[in-house]
This record gives structure tokens, sequence and C-alpha cells, in this order.
């Protein structure tokens, strides 16, 4: 119950607000964005709360996702299996997408520096190397970041700090060569879309300056925190342990994030 809870929350949080950790607290806060920093103050709050009191010492034994606390926690051969196919139907749907050139300047010559599908293979396999390296994939390490008891006990753990701490600065620092975000004196360093695609046609895909921090985004990031206190993982390192064939992330934490999700995209429509 507690993974599917989670999953459910983290979906329909991340839909809600438009990011989670990564997009608010290392991608939103590089652009010094007034949402992500309402929406990181929110989800740390509620994520603080929610570990606190979710952790595994605590009563309420079926929101556990602990592996001590669980039968079945790690792979089992019928689960790596099921990784391993749905895994390889992702990748051959990524290559065959990769062979679809596509350009907006019709008067361009189609190449495959104009696509961004190489690029998001690259950026993909380095995030999930960084998520491995540095044990986000690891909910304990979360646990002990997020309770608010491990100062006390001397179990808290800095690691998630230093990690988004570290993303935060390299993500600023790039944004240094986007055109309106850059602090740079030097016009000619920026750049009006990515590297890899035409300059007639590209673009970068950013959230609009003007938006302003709404109820959506503080309830939103209220309910992504509550779900990240109780399961440990945010969308990256769930898709990590999937793909790895946890079975308890893979047939509990992603379907309920996924309807979460789809819950959360129809319940913005209330909000106009």
């Amino acid at each position: 119950i507690g993974f599917a809870t989670a999953g459910f929350l983290v979906g329909f949080g991340t839909r809600l607000s438009n990011g989670c950790t990564s997009g608010h607290g290392i991608c939103g806060l590089a652009r010094l964005s007034k949402r992500s920093f309402a929406a990181v103050l929110t989800f740390m709050a509620t994520g603080i709360g929610s570990a606190s009191l979710c952790n595994p010492s605590c009563a309420i034994k079926f929101l556990s996702t602990t592996a001590e606390e669980l039968d079945n926690f790690y792979p089992t051969r019928s689960s790596k299996y099921v990784a391993i196919a749905l895994g390889s139907l992702l990748v051959g749907t990524a290559l065959a997408g990769m062979k679809k050139v596509k350009t907006r300047d019709d008067n361009a010559k189609p190449t495959i520096g104009n696509t961004k599908e190489p690029v998001a293979l690259l950026t993909g396999s380095l995030f999930s190397i960084g998520l491995a390296i540095s044990g986000m994939i690891k909910s304990y390490k979360i646990y002990n970041f997020l309770d608010v008891k491990g100062f006390s006990t001397e179990t808290w753990d800095s690691t998630l700090l230093y990690v988004m701490g570290g993303g935060l600065a390299i993500s600023a620092a790039s944004y240094q060569f986007v055109r309106g975000y850059s602090y740079l004196k030097n016009d000619a360093k920026v750049q009006s879309c990515p590297l890899t695609q035409s300059k007639t046609g590209g673009a970068f895909n950013l959230p609009n300056k003007a938006a302003e921090i709404d109820a959506p985004l503080i309830l939103g990031s209220a309910l992504f925190g509550i779900g990240w206190g109780i399961g440990g993982l945010c969308p990256g390192p769930a898709f990590f342990l999937a793909s790895a064939g946890y079975p308890k992330v893979l047939y509990l934490w992603w379907p309920a994030n996924i309807l979460g999700a789809f819950l959360g995209k129809q319940a913005k429509k209330l909000f106009g």
C-alpha cells in the first residue's frame, strides 16, 4: 500500500505542479524561478513531515516502503524478465524515433544534428549513471535526509543536499548561455536554441516567466512531497529501480504514478 500511495501522490502532485525535485529543485531554482522556490519550500516541508511520520519505526506499518519491513522487495527472476521486456520496448521505440529526422526549416537539409533524440538518449544515460553513483536510487538515503529525527539519532544523511546542490550549480552555469536567462555581458556566447537544433527553427523549451504562484502549484507540490516522503522515490530513481526489476516499484509504484499523473492532468482543468 505504501508504494502505491507514494506513486499516486508523486504522479498527481508532479502533474498538478508541473515539476518535481529535478524540474523545480534543479532546473527551476537555477533560473531563479519564483514558482520553483515556492514549490521546493512546499514539497520539502511536506516531505520532511511525511518521512518523519512514516519512517520504519512508525506505527503506520502499512505505509512502510523499506526493504527491512517488506517481503519480495528485491528483484525476482520474473520481475527482471518483465523489466527487460518493457525496457527493450522503450529502447526500441527510442531508436525508431531517432531515425525520423525532423526539421522546422523546409529548405534546410535534414541532419542528425537537428534532432533531439540522440541528445535525450545521452543525457538520460548520464542522469541514470549519476543517480546510481550518488546513491539516490536508495530510498533510505532520502528517508535519512528528510527524517528530522535523524539529527538526534545521528542517522541524518546529507547526500541529497550535495547531489541537488551539485546539479543546481551545473544547471545554473548552463543557463548563463540561454538567451533571456543569462547574466553574462557577452551576448555573443548566449544561445537562442540548443546547439543540436537549427537556429532558424529551434528553440529552448522553457516555462513562462510571467507565470504566478497559484493553488495548483502549492497543492501539487504538497502532495508530491507527501508521496516523496512516504516512498523515498521521485520519478527518476523510480524509473531506474523499475528497469532493474524491483517488483514493488515496477508493479505498484509506477502503475499508481501513471494513474495519479492522469488524474492530476484532469484536476488542472478544474483550476482553469
